[in-house]
């Protein structure tokens, strides 16, 4: 329950404040809109609080020198600097919907702001890490930084699909609806069915996969759900409307459904009998609570042990988490028994705060910057990177509040947003380096399309994983999606139609081979490891788990394709892939001055190592060039090579001149090769790097010749 409130106590000093503009968080404009207004930060209301010994002299007769107190109990000891009260950035800029009677039809729009505390410290403290790109992390100086934040206490709060309320029918109604909302110690269950509610009826077709998204036949549902009434698996129904979760196993123990149990686990009540991490009982409680029946969990609705159905369901985790009505995000904690904070009473504490004025409540804000929780375990585990970027709506559960996004919207527990309309800039707590309307539902031109690949690889990539087999299993949901988009296919995680240019990627950083093996299954229908190919992006991963390599996806504004590949399959063919040329790409280059006729057609050749999955096989150009090989550190691997002078560098303990083989394998418009770092086991070349040359640098190599690869 909410704290009763008497009228907040103040101090002389405090006493001078604006109240009136501390608390007037609405500010009408009549400017046309995209509006030019500037922002207002560290304008306005700018009054010094003192010194850290004077505020914290205070606390004990004034309520805001307290709040700001507390604030500065958490800052370093050893620093030393002053406080001052300022205007707030804006942070949204909105319209009045039509049914609203407004009383001033020259205002515009509104902008929403709220007052904070800013900390100006007397000793910068600046950040001179590490001057490699991978290496650096982001550290700010610890001059003026915001350590309290207040906003306005909305008066009433609306909420869709209740009848008992009506809408709002004039300005003042509307505006009342809009500020700060108080949260209580338990989640708030009708506000979670509102914002579902007006997505549903208000959002329509705009959060939802377009019918350009076709999965391959039957694989739009999964083959098990909780029925969370009966508490127990059952059968997917046909259309089935399900939620589905998404967490971290962590270490903690978790059951699963296993071949054994399989039958016990589809018998009534049956799972409120056995030991179920928080996390997954939380979520079952929740979408009982919220008048939904089935509910998706890995653990439970995949047979772990049954290695067919597992590898299915992998690949189509991109239909089951697009097709959900929603996924709830377990964000709080770093295993599968932290549960989902504020389901069960107890289980979240209370940490705003309420300074009660004259004429209105300010509240304490919990999320002062825009990516509450990206530090959290949850945003950086790989896994959960695809279910978080194919969710059309998330359910987010932090440690002390809950979030909602979706294509059209973000909100949250502690900001009554949820009647804006019309927002011309919004800065949502959700994190947005990767949301969902990154991935489109809709075909994109081969440009687009491969900087949406690329751009979605590169983040992956920067996410943990504990086992490095799951590489490429954790972002086959979004091959999925995308080969559905696009009509293409993924082959080790590259695009079959944009080959040429997916393999472009490369690694800044400490990287080498993984040596992972997966499954296939052979001509025979037995099951069979083989590595992943070294010319896969999934072959590679970072030696330093604190340190990720950075991934380079390619380019596709000026390379064109010059090299036709084939590709070895599960039944050990040879299979030629089928690369689009594209008006602004043509064909395959042409014939360049570096290339030799070669067949129009690749056959086995019993001279030449045989066939295994995943190889390719094509004709290039193979040469041998000295270059400068570097390392980033006396314990990395031998993976950069750069064509430069060699003078501009003296060998040591990171850095060599060495003759290397390379195969040229893309061109771009500008006359520069891509070449291909190989190195050879069996008559079986590997990729050991990448490195840019002229093309007129690659014709002076004396003994280019041109031969048929077989590149492992």
């Amino acid at each position: 329950m909410e704290a009763s409130a008497s009228n907040a106590k103040l101090c002389e000093v405090c006493s001078g404040l604006d109240i009136h503009r501390l608390t007037q968080s609405l500010h009408p404009c009549r400017n046309p809109l995209p509006c030019p207004h500037p922002d207002r930060t560290g304008s306005g209301i700018g009054l010094a609080l003192g010194s850290i010994d004077e505020i914290k002299s205070r606390r004990l007769t004034c309520d805001i020198c307290r709040l700001v107190a507390e604030s500065l109990d958490k800052e370093p000891p050893d620093l030393d600097g002053e406080c001052r009260v300022v205007e707030s950035r804006e942070y949204c800029k909105f319209k009045l919907p039509i049914s609203v009677e407004a009383r001033d039809p020259s205002i515009t729009h509104f902008h929403l702001t709220h007052s904070f505390v800013v900390f100006y410290t007397s000793e910068l403290d600046r950040y001179h890490g590490p001057a490699r790109l991978w290496e650096s992390k982001e550290k700010y100086a610890r001059s003026s930084h915001s350590i309290l934040d207040f906003q306005v206490r909305a008066s009433s709060c609306f909420k869709a699909g209740d009848t008992t309320v009506a809408s709002p029918q004039t300005e003042q109604e509307f505006l009342a609806t809009i500020g700060g909302r108080y949260i209580c110690t338990q989640t708030d269950i009708h506000l979670i069915r509102a914002w579902l509610h007006q997505c549903e009826h208000k959002h329509g077709k705009d959060c939802m996969p377009s019918e350009s998204l076709r999965f391959p036949e039957g694989d739009r549902e999964p083959i098990f759900v909780v029925d969370v009434i009966q508490s127990c698996l059952v059968d997917t129904p046909s259309r089935c409307r399900y939620v589905a979760l998404s967490y971290v196993w962590g270490t903690a123990p978790v059951f699963t459904h296993l071949t054994e149990n399989t039958q016990d686990l589809r018998k009534t009540g049956s799972l409120r009998s056995l030991p179920i991490p928080a996390t997954i009982r939380d979520a079952i409680a929740l979408v009982y609570a919220i008048g939904e029946r089935y509910l998706w969990v890995d653990s439970l609705c995949i047979i772990q042990d049954d290695w067919k159905m597992k590898g299915t369901e992998i690949t189509r985790m991109g239909s089951i988490y697009s097709g959900a009505l929603f996924t709830i995000v377990a964000a709080a904690g770093d295993h599968a028994n932290s549960g989902l904070p504020g389901v069960e009473q107890g289980t979240r504490d209370q940490v705003q705060k309420i300074l009660k004025l004259a004429n209105c409540e300010l509240l304490t804000v919990i999320d002062k910057t825009p990516h509450g929780i990206d530090n959290t375990t949850w945003a950086q585990r790989a896994w959960t990177f695809q279910e978080r970027v194919l969710s059309n709506r998330v359910l987010v559960f932090s440690e002390s509040q809950v979030y909602w996004s979706c294509r059209v919207a973000s909100h949250s527990e502690e900001r009554a947003l949820e009647e804006v309309h019309d927002i011309h800039r919004f800065q949502s707590p959700f994190p947005q380096q990767v949301t969902a309307d990154r991935l489109s539902w809709e075909p994109l031109e081969p440009s687009k399309y491969f900087n949406l690949y690329r751009s979605l690889l590169s983040t992956y990539r920067q996410r943990h994983m504990t086992y490095k087999s799951d590489i490429l299993n954790a972002f086959d949901g979004v091959s999925e999606t995308l080969a559905a988009l696009q009509n293409d296919t993924f082959l080790w995680g590259h695009p079959e139609s944009l080959f040429s240019h997916a393999m472009l990627w490369d690694l800044i950083g400490h990287s080498a081979r993984n040596h992972v093996e997966v499954p296939i299954l052979d001509s025979n229908g037995s099951r069979e490891m083989i590595p992943i190919p070294s010319w896969s992006w999934a072959a590679w991963s970072g030696v330093d788990l604190a340190r990720l390599p950075f991934l380079l996806s390619g380019d596709y504004t000026d390379v064109k394709p010059v090299t036709r590949f084939d590709i070895v399959d599960t039944k050990r063919q040879l299979v030629r892939i089928k690369e689009q040329s594209w008006p602004d790409h043509p064909g395959d280059g042409g014939q360049a001055l570096w290339k030799n006729e070669q067949p129009d057609q690749v056959q086995p050749d019993t001279n030449y190592p045989p066939l295994r999955a995943g190889q390719l096989r094509f004709w290039t150009s193979l040469g041998n060039m000295k270059v400068v090989r570097g390392r980033t550190g006396p314990q990395a691997p031998w993976s950069m090579y750069r064509w430069l002078p060699f003078l501009v560098y003296q060998p040591d303990q990171d850095c060599k001149i060495v003759g290397q083989d390379f195969i040229v394998i893309a061109a771009n418009l500008h006359n520069m090769l891509t070449l291909l770092a190989i190195e050879w086991k069996d008559g079986v070349a590997y990729r050991v790097g990448q490195l840019k040359v002229p093309e007129a640098e690659w014709l002076e190599v004396e003994n280019r010749q041109w031969r048929l690869i077989t590149l492992g």
